[in-house]
């Protein structure tokens, strides 16, 4: 029984809070213990909170689980788990969940609430919604990635938010476009969005996400106001975006993108290679390229504000109100 009850809450698929530690390590906090713990807790929190929501979506779907040649394995669909049970499970992991990020910060404990609520009307409507699927997905990362920076008292910036939420969005037509890969007859009402898909339109919308978070950034690079020798980072991020997706375009079918990359040693040297060169310029500040122009703000541009009244002329007498 406490085996199953641990199958059902998917710790495989923990990963994805990784991205937890994001504002730990790109605040430069990685060294100061109280922020590690942080973010420690906000990770584990989260791990709480989508084991939650996957006990809940096994739940719901547990009929047509059991006509997936591989979901039927799931405690629930198998009959391994009562729903009484997994219920009670989904119910105490939610809220041990919710206390643990209250315990931080009002803004961690809020992002977790959203992901929860935004997950429940995916699991039970926006799942067999075509694009609001993906895009409940993607933003279930910005979220992780957003309290992860407000669990070490930081605030997250537009950059960060918008490079996360597009690659989310790739990896979310990714895992769309593997399951409608391995789609066969006897599972096509196991997940009935895939209907609304095809794999050419699929691989439109690849295409888009990935120069989008491509071009992101590299605005980023050089417009947030940052070093702009993190341009230098650019070719790496280049490469492994374009990478995942010749997997992804020539494999028979890759179901769970976060498999994929961990499975792919080159991917992960990328990674290791783009994070290393990130944190060292960041760090000791190389003025490798010249820094773009300020822009220049209305304010600033106008004549400048007299500070003083002028004198008065000796040939008049200053006014008397």
């Amino acid at each position: 029984m406490i085996g199953s009850l641990w199958k059902l809450a998917r710790p495989q698929q923990w990963s994805k809070n990784l991205l937890c530690f994001a504002g730990v390590i790109f605040s430069g906090r990685f060294l100061e213990l109280e922020h590690v713990v942080h973010a420690i807790l906000v990770a584990v929190a989260f791990c709480a909170g989508s084991s939650a929501i996957y006990v809940l979506n096994d739940l719901i779907d547990r009929e047509r689980d059991r006509q997936h040649p591989k979901k039927r394995e799931r405690p629930l669909a198998r009959g391994d788990v009562s729903p009484a049970a997994a219920g009670i499970l989904g119910l105490s992991l939610a809220v041990l969940a919710l206390w643990g990020t209250w315990q931080l910060n009002y803004e961690t404990f809020l992002c977790l609430a959203i992901l929860l609520v935004i997950n429940l009307a995916y699991s039970t409507v926006l799942k067999h919604v075509v694009l609001l699927d993906v895009l409940c997905i993607a933003s279930g990362f910005v979220l992780r990635l957003l309290a992860g920076i407000y669990a070490v008292d930081d605030q997250p910036t537009t950059w960060i938010t918008l490079c996360t939420f597009f690659l989310a969005m790739f990896f979310g037509f990714s895992k769309r476009r593997g399951e409608l890969q391995a789609l066969r007859e006897s599972e096509a009402e196991s997940r009935p969005v895939l209907d609304s898909y095809s794999i050419d339109y699929l691989d439109n919308l690849l295409n888009s996400a990935a120069t989008i978070t491509i071009l992101c950034y590299a605005l980023f690079t050089v417009a947030s106001g940052k070093n702009p020798a993190l341009i230098l980072t650019l070719p790496l991020v280049y490469y492994g975006v374009m990478r995942y997706q010749r997997i992804i375009s020539t494999t028979e079918a890759v179901e769970e993108p976060e498999r994929a990359v961990f499975a792919d040693l080159r991917i992960l040297l990328a990674f290791v290679v783009w994070l290393a060169t990130y944190l060292i310029i960041e760090r000791w500040d190389p003025q490798i390229f010249a820094s773009p122009p300020a822009a220049e703000s209305p304010t600033s541009a106008a004549a400048p504000l007299e500070t003083s009244p002028p004198a008065a002329s000796p040939d008049k007498a200053p006014a008397v109100e």
